[in-house]
């Protein structure tokens, strides 16, 4: 009898947990949707921001305008209501134009609340991804902490306050790892090619995991990569078949124009020889030895944990990346909260496991002080090199349990 009243106490005790987590959840959820409405109204419902350009390119897409037309990409714009014109063309391939339909089917003032508000979402989304995969059970001693610290993460806000479709790449990776840690191998390849909505941040990661899961014979998440990639191709070709040389131009030209003003090995090493010849060949050596060091660390890991090694490839992804600014680091979270993990699981002081994403908070912020004052994003470099240090830091402590 007594065995009886205590299964039952437990049962009640776990059913009153149950319960306030989700009354919980909906609070933060109805909270991320406040936050969501003041930062879309602050920004004048983003229809001179980033956000513009996705749900403008979707509208036109809807209106049967040729997105890789400068004249009917202008036209567009400013049928709009907007000034928003950073690039003569729809600079994203059609997959991001397509993705974003639904969005394009409510006016700008509502589609950029409800895109905020799914950005916050997906930022949440990713940490707990990442939090379950380490089986981290006490996540609510972190939350208050951590969550602030995230919230003013620099490429966090960034994106929020621009309306930048980072947070959704971000997810895009999460998730493809969470279904390859389960055995999903398939589906998390087709997760992974969702990513063509937004690839620049991932141009070497996602060669270099690709060979993992070939070193792996992971054929399946190859195949769904591929399979991915692939519907995504022939989509584009169908709707706009000609755009591929437009596109191709604009992208060039565009990276071209601001290299030595971003934060990557490239924009650094620019900056700093003042985008002089020599600049471009040092910048090149650096780029071929990490992206060869990558590769080779695939090589020697392949036994490696798909969260630890697409950590690794994520910040060394994010560093060579021929073309990224500031929001896109936003992908150093994964990396970020796996190292936090790691270093409160090796028995670190709760204070500093709690305070150290306020830390990287306000290195972040440093540097792009420094930029704004310089009128360029290169420094902003050093963030993933920081977080890419103690990464390795904290694996190596996490090696030795």
């Amino acid at each position: 009898m007594q065995s009886v009243s205590v299964t039952r106490a437990n049962q009640t005790r776990a059913a009153k947990i149950k319960s306030r987590a989700y009354i919980l959840a909906w609070l933060v959820f109805l909270a991320f949707g406040g936050l969501a409405f003041v930062i879309a109204r602050d920004q004048a419902w983003m229809i001179n921001r980033d956000f513009f350009t996705f749900w403008g390119g979707a509208r036109g897409l809807m209106d049967g305008a040729n997105l890789y037309a400068p004249a009917e990409w202008a036209r567009v714009t400013q049928a709009n209501g907007s000034t928003w014109l950073p690039n003569p063309i729809f600079i994203y391939a059609p997959p991001t134009a397509i993705f974003f339909a639904p969005l394009a089917a409510l006016p700008i003032e509502i589609a950029s609340v409800v895109w905020v508000w799914l950005s916050e979402i997906f930022i949440a989304l990713t940490v707990l991804i990442v939090a379950r995969s380490q089986h981290l059970s006490a996540v609510g001693k972190f939350a208050p902490l951590w969550g602030l610290g995230f919230a003013f993460f620099l490429p966090v806000t960034l994106t929020l306050l621009m309306g930048q479709i980072s947070a959704l790449g971000l997810l895009i990776v999460a998730l493809t790892l969470a279904l390859w840690r389960r055995g999903n191998w398939l589906r998390g390849g087709v997760m992974l090619g969702l990513a063509i909505i937004k690839p620049q941040p991932l141009i070497f990661f996602i060669p270099a995991i690709s060979l993992w899961l070939i070193l792996n014979r992971r054929w399946r998440a190859v195949g769904g990569i591929a399979l991915s990639f692939g519907v995504s191709t022939v989509a584009s070709l169908l709707l706009f078949p000609n755009f591929f040389p437009d596109w191709q131009s604009a992208t060039v030209s565009k990276i071209s124009g601001v290299a030595a003003r971003m934060p990557t090995v490239l924009g650094f090493v620019l900056d700093l020889f003042q985008d002089s010849s020599f600049g471009i060949s040092i910048a090149a050596i650096a780029i071929a030895v990490s992206v060869a060091l990558g590769l080779l660390s695939v090589v020697r890991q392949k036994n490696a944990d798909v969260f630890e090694i697409a950590s690794a490839l994520l910040i060394l992804s994010l560093f060579v990346a021929p073309y990224l600014w500031n929001y896109d680091q936003i992908l150093l979270l994964i990396p970020l909260t796996l190292a936090l993990i790691w270093f409160d699981q090796r028995g670190a002081p709760f204070w500093l496991s709690a305070s150290l994403p306020l830390l990287f908070d306000i290195f972040a912020w440093s540097l792009f002080a420094l930029a704004a004052l310089r009128g360029r994003d290169s420094p902003g470099v050093l963030l993933p090199i920081l977080i890419g240090f103690y990464f390795w830091f904290a694996y190596k402590r996490n090696e030795t349990r």
